[in-house]
Parts: structure tokens; C-alpha cells; sequence
């Protein structure tokens, strides 16, 4: 009797030591056990590999390489013509990405689940050594992104609620766009925007159809700001089904002229998603204060 109390203590405790490593290895899924709660969602700063935090359907594993460059570990995210290209309604060479985000059950499932509430991310992000010009048409190197289908499985939404489009030669943009496809703010801005140095994004997307807010602070400045509804579930000919899905992404996403168009990359670190005010998440950036 006392060596099989013993044995059930045993098995207690090693059940517990593996649930502690499951979240500590980054197992955050709901799938796996973990509820939509607050506070940090994703943290990582790539010294590790956890690609296991982030929606798969997404991510072509031999796109992503993580380089070490004086003692930091950051990630090199390429994509090339057709990559992940099923995605589009489309021909395949329209657009390809890789992108790592948020899984896909994992900040909703219906509106309720995130009207009113505020999440905030933040990124680092550079052009790799060499380049100062992508070969594609534009990057979106970062999205907030709803899903919602319809009969037919048709997403209806017809683009994202939020973006950061990088295009070359003063065209670079971010926007908030609505249901109807109306960009509700759009503000461009000049040469630079991105470099060899890394720059660091802090994006606040809060739900709500009368108080709503997004802001964008790049590099400890706001270069961006819209105010009023930002929880778009009305469409003009789509009246969805489907649970809610709700993304936060950041890597290339690209848009290219032709199907002989040269790979792109971007450099990537300290990616963190927290679902709380800007004082609750605990950013880090490699950008010097």
C-alpha cells in the first residue's frame, strides 16, 4: 500500500514538472489547455526556437533562420515567389509570405471575446546587410487581421482591420480599413522608414464600435493615430458563419510584379503580444533609448 501511494505521488509530481515545461517552452495554445486570459500572450526573443508559439499555416520552416550577431539571437524571415501561396484567390504569383502570428483560436472566437479590449505588441525589425530596397511591389511586415467566412467559406473581410505596407520610394503606409474596404486612416511617409538598423515598433489596437483606438509608436514617437470604430463586423455581401479569428502578425507578407520577382527578407526580434495596457506589456527593443 505504502509503495503504491508513493507511486501515484511520483506520477503527480512528474505530471506537473511537464506542465510547467509545456508553458515555459511556449505552448501557449488554447488548443493545449491555455485560456484567452490577460497579460502576455507571446514574448519571444528568438534566443530560442519556438516556432511552436505561432499559427503554422503561416511559417515555411527553411524561410526562417535565426542568426547570432554580437551575443543577440534574431530571426531572418525570406520569402520567394509562390511561397504559401495557396492562400490566394488569385494567381499564385500575386502574392507569397512568411509570417509568424498568433494561432489561430487563440484571441477569439466570437466578437465578445475581444470588444473592449486592448492589446498591445511591439517588434524589432531591419533591412538585412546590403540591401536598402525590396524587390517586391510592398511588404506588410506587420497585420492585425479578421477572419469571418461565410457559406462558402469566403473570408468577409476583404483585407485587414490594421497594417504596415513597406514599399520603396516614399510610399510606405499603415492604415486602418473597415468592413467595406474604406481606409477610415491613412497616413504615408517618406524614404527611410525602414533601414539596416533596427527600428522598433509598439502597435495598441483597442475594440470597440464608438471608442475605439489604434496607435503606433516607432521608435519612441507616435507616427500614427485613429480614433472611433475599429470592431468591423458589418460587410456589404457577406454574412458570416464561421467563428471569429483574430491575428496578430508580423513578417513578409508580399505583393510582386511578376513571377521572376527575387526573394525578399526582413530581420526580426523581440516580438511580445500582450492583451493589457501599454505599461502591463514589458517591451524590450534593441533600439537604443
Amino acid at each position: 500500500m505504502k509503495k503504491f501511494y508513493l507511486c501515484k505521488l511520483c506520477l503527480i509530481v512528474f505530471g506537473a514538472l511537464l506542465a510547467v515545461q509545456s508553458v515555459s517552452a511556449g505552448n501557449w495554445n488554447k488548443s493545449k489547455g491555455e485560456p484567452k486570459g490577460s497579460g502576455v500572450l507571446i514574448n519571444d526573443d528568438f534566443e530560442q526556437q519556438r516556432l511552436n508559439l505561432y499559427d503554422y499555416t503561416h511559417i515555411k520552416k527553411k524561410s526562417v533562420e535565426y542568426i547570432k550577431e554580437n551575443q543577440n539571437t534574431f530571426v531572418r524571415l525570406t520569402t520567394t515567389i509562390g511561397q504559401l501561396s495557396h492562400f490566394n484567390r488569385g494567381s499564385k504569383h500575386i502574392k507569397d509570405r512568411i509570417e509568424l502570428g498568433t494561432p489561430h483560436d487563440f484571441l477569439s472566437e466570437s466578437w465578445v471575446d475581444i470588444d473592449g479590449k486592448t492589446f498591445w505588441y511591439g517588434f524589432d525589425v531591419k533591412m538585412p546587410p546590403g540591401k536598402s530596397l525590396i524587390n517586391g511591389d510592398e511588404i506588410t511586415i506587420s497585420q492585425l487581421k479578421t477572419i469571418e467566412k461565410d457559406t462558402k467559406k469566403q473570408q468577409c473581410h476583404p483585407g485587414m482591420p490594421f497594417r504596415i505596407n513597406y514599399r520603396n520610394q516614399n510610399r510606405t503606409w499603415i492604415a486602418v480599413t473597415n468592413g467595406y474596404n474604406r481606409k477610415l486612416r491613412k497616413i504615408e511617409y517618406k524614404d527611410g522608414f525602414l533601414t539596416q538598423n533596427w527600428t522598433n515598433f509598439k502597435v495598441g489596437y483597442h475594440f470597440s464600435k464608438k471608442k475605439g483606438w489604434v496607435e503606433v509608436i516607432k521608435d519612441g514617437k507616435q507616427i500614427f493615430y485613429y480614433s472611433g470604430n475599429t470592431l468591423f463586423d458589418e460587410y456589404p455581401k457577406c454574412k458570416p458563419v464561421s467563428d471569429l479569428q483574430t491575428f496578430v502578425r508580423i513578417g513578409v507578407y508580399r505583393s510582386v510584379p511578376n513571377k521572376d520577382t527575387k526573394d525578399d527578407s526582413l530581420d526580426f526580434d523581440n516580438y511580445i503580444v500582450c492583451k493589457s495596457d501599454f505599461d502591463a506589456c514589458p517591451f524590450k527593443s534593441n533600439v537604443a533609448k
